[in-house]
């Protein structure tokens, strides 16, 4: 067979083109390795507090191995995420980096917001874990169970604890028109998918009136929620271990919610249909789901289609087909979310969207009254 450099046509500067992007994305793989371990180890918060600092003192400060901390060093200065001063022989982390890398003692707002890309460095190194079952669904079918994720579940729920802390109060309960009202006054709340409970630990304290349930396939994440809520003495909310498709509540809730969940479900139909089930009549319910178009050609612009497409096959769509699911992906996008609304009773729908996240699409939708 001919070379595929000696045919007919072939374009030597797109190939050059190519294969400098793949030079690139083997740095950014060994990169995003070494800032898990950073994150890990607290590299990263003791070159945020130190000086400009030898191998020596930075791995005295972390407590650590010299020898691993000056390669670790050597990779990050090679990145030029930090510098390297051949001088002194010294490193250091710029404050204008430290701020995406989010240490702990650097605070939200002097990051504008972002949660941290050492957070997304761990989550990509904890991909890593179940990747050869994954492999193995590309030659056999069926999907990996959630029960393979454990370490997955720990990091995203570490993420969505802190998301929420920044944006639950201020920016997401003036999303549903007199929900705080209606809280304060006293209402049932139920959060479908609701894993450590973060959310509904939040809202129990601070509207005591109300009444909060929360539903999760996974036991072991139930079981954190309920402990938590115990250990906060927290009396108007519970927690149940539940398939949210076969759930058979009719009529209860007046508020619905449904954090990054629904395209996770086996059956999403079915699960929404429950949800409005569940509800009052017009009762409410709002949906978090990635910022997506069903359509490829527009997400191809999106600056993290890779990563959240490479996500949605390592998670989201192979935890749903491992129950012999529908297998939607987390960039199933917000027209097919949109018909399934439609379709399982819901009306008035309104896509929103907040400066606070910007990668997640909010569906107000009430139950037909």
């Amino acid at each position: 067979m001919e070379p595929f450099n000696r045919r007919a046509g072939f374009d030597k500067d797109r190939s050059t083109q190519f294969g400098n992007r793949l030079d690139d994305l083997f740095n950014q793989m060994g990169l995003m390795l070494m800032l898990d371990i950073g994150y890990q180890t607290r590299l990263l918060e003791c070159l945020a507090e130190l000086p400009p600092s030898s191998s020596q003192a930075v791995a005295q400060a972390a407590g650590l191995n010299e020898r691993y901390v000056r390669e670790w060093l050597a990779c990050l200065a090679a990145a030029e995420v930090v510098e390297y001063r051949p001088e002194s022989d010294t490193f250091a982390l710029p404050p204008e980096h430290a701020v995406w890398l989010n240490p702990a003692n650097v605070t939200f707002a002097e990051s504008n917001g972002f949660a941290g890309s050492t957070l997304l460095a761990e989550a990509f190194a904890s991909l890593m874990d179940v990747h050869p079952q994954v492999v193995g669904c590309f030659l056999q079918g069926g999907g990996v169970p959630y029960s393979a994720y454990d370490r997955f579940h720990r990091l995203m729920a570490g993420e969505r604890n802190a998301h929420f802390d920044r944006i639950l109060m201020p920016v997401l309960l003036p999303l549903i028109p007199g929900w705080g009202e209606a809280l304060e006054a006293g209402a049932q709340v139920a959060d479908f998918g609701c894993g450590r409970g973060h959310v509904l630990h939040l809202l129990a304290q601070t509207f005591p009136r109300s009444t909060f349930v929360g539903y999760d396939i996974i036991p072991a994440e139930v079981a954190q929620a309920q402990a938590i809520a115990a250990r906060l003495g927290l009396r108007n909310l519970s927690f149940q271990q539940a398939d949210v498709a076969e759930l058979g509540v009719v009529g209860r809730y007046d508020y619905a919610l449904a954090f990054d969940a629904i395209h996770d479900l086996a059956q999403p139909a079915q699960g929404l249909r429950a949800i409005a089930r569940s509800l009052k009549p017009g009762g409410w319910l709002l949906m978090q789901e990635f910022a997506a178009s069903t359509h490829l050609e527009e997400n191809l612009e999106h600056p993290l289609a890779p990563w959240f497409y490479a996500q949605s096959v390592m998670y989201c769509m192979t935890v749903s087909l491992s129950q012999g699911g529908a297998g939607r992906g987390c960039m199933w996008g917000r027209e097919q979310a949109l018909a399934l609304l439609a379709a399982e009773g819901f009306v008035d729908v309104v896509v929103k969207q907040t400066e606070a996240d910007p990668y997640s699409d909010y569906f107000v939708a009430q139950k037909l009254a």
